[in-house]
């Protein structure tokens, strides 16, 4: 049985909304939002600093290579 991302309540099935909802704070989901909630859920994110530090990597590299070889 599933388990809503919000709350971490039960999901039931509803055959006539052909959705899941929680039964206990009330969320809903359809088939694909719920998967993709999931999804989200489980996919490490890259913390800001993290970010930070590859954007300044990447400009680093594209600003010392060769001025004929850089993509605009």
């Amino acid at each position: 049985m599933p388990y809503c991302t919000e709350c971490g309540g039960k999901l039931t099935w509803d055959r006539k909304l052909r959705q899941y909802s929680c039964q206990s704070c009330g969320m809903t989901f359809t088939e694909a939002e719920l998967s993709a909630a999931l999804d989200r859920l489980h996919t490490p994110r890259e913390d800001e600093e993290e970010m930070r530090s590859r954007r300044h990597r990447d400009y680093l590299d594209w600003w010392f290579a060769d001025k004929s070889k850089r993509k605009k």
